[in-house]
């Protein structure tokens, strides 16, 4: 499981400079992008791991946004997304596992061709 104390708080810090950057008329024109960043990332927080896995293209898209008008954001939105990259690989390797030792069970006939193809859909996260 990933520390989305890291998105929670780019989120925050996003959404309160959006607002503060909306006082002045040219303000907006950044202000408003960073309100929805902000609250995009404040809203991944609270998803499952599987989700944010799903949508961590738009986790690095608005990070790098936030690079450019709020560093400290975009610094916390790098930073998790990069510790989500070592996780989903951490997630492929037990996924792996898990498939060898069905296929490994279904060959020794521990298991019959249904449990395995049910099981294996729930590995793979297919219905």
């Amino acid at each position: 499981m990933t520390d989305k104390a890291l998105l929670k708080a780019a989120g925050i810090i996003g959404i309160v400079l959006g607002i503060l950057s909306c006082f002045t008329i040219i303000g907006i024109i950044w202000g408003i992008p960073m309100i929805i960043g902000g609250y995009t990332f404040y809203n991944y927080s609270n998803m499952e791991d599987n989700e944010i896995i799903q949508n961590k293209g738009t986790i690095l898209g608005w990070s790098i946004f936030f690079i450019i008008f709020s560093l400290i954001a975009g610094v916390l939105g790098l930073v998790y997304y990069s510790s989500l990259n070592k996780y989903e690989k951490q997630i492929q390797i037990t996924y792996l596992d898990e498939l060898e030792r069905l296929k490994k069970l279904y060959d020794e006939k521990a298991i019959t061709k249904a449990e395995y193809d049910k099981k294996k859909k729930e590995i793979l996260g297919e219905n």
